[in-house]
């Protein structure tokens, strides 16, 4: 406190000025990272849930306006309870982690990807048709198959693909649930389409 008894009026102001930038600065930073979190989820760093639902009601207002295609494509782990009973949860973190890897490694730049639920992984393609979604989520879902995890387990997911056809988005993530859930009756580690 003593340096600053020698300063003047006018020089104790602009210290103050200064000073109050660097606090607005630093929580103007804050408030970044608090958003930041607020979008991502924790474990994977991949978009959460409620920022995929937003991106995704404004990747099909943006497909209905430019009628370019768009697709939505859901994976969820097979067997993924009994990964976790097995081998525990810090395992499971670890299956999650690295398949988000391999998802966000094999999408274009202008893909949106997030963990949906749980073990639910969403991938928003836009200007990408069923068919091209298609050849996506297999070459995901044969990554997936060939890793080796950790104590070399294998593991497997399953996946359900949508083409925006008008409907609302909901409407789209419902349907690709289903169709997760039919792969997953048709014998796991597969890729379900729609016969849109």
């Amino acid at each position: 406190m003593d340096s600053y008894q020698a300063l003047s009026k006018e020089q104790l102001i602009d210290k103050v000025k200064e000073l109050t930038i660097e606090l607005e600065n630093v929580q103007t930073e804050k408030n970044k990272q608090i958003e930041q979190m607020s979008r991502l989820d924790f474990l994977t760093k991949l978009n959460n849930r409620s920022e995929l639902v937003e991106r995704l009601g404004y990747e099909t207002k943006r497909a209905t306006r430019t009628k370019e295609p768009l697709s939505l494509v859901l994976f969820d782990v097979d067997d993924f309870k009994a990964v976790n009973d097995r081998y525990g949860h810090s395992f499971g973190d670890k299956v999650l982690t690295e398949i988000a890897k391999i998802i966000t490694s094999s999408v274009r730049i202008t893909d949106i990807v997030g963990r949906f639920d749980g073990d639910e992984f969403m991938l928003i393609l836009p200007s990408c048709k069923a068919e091209n979604a298609l050849t996506v989520a297999e070459q995901i879902r044969e990554s997936v198959e060939l890793n080796i995890f950790e104590d070399e387990i294998r593991i497997s997911i399953s996946g359900g693909i949508c083409q925006f056809n008008g409907e609302s988005t909901d409407q789209l993530i419902d349907a690709s649930i289903k169709l997760v859930k039919q792969a997953k009756q048709n014998g796991q580690n597969r890729i379900e389409v729609s016969a849109k």
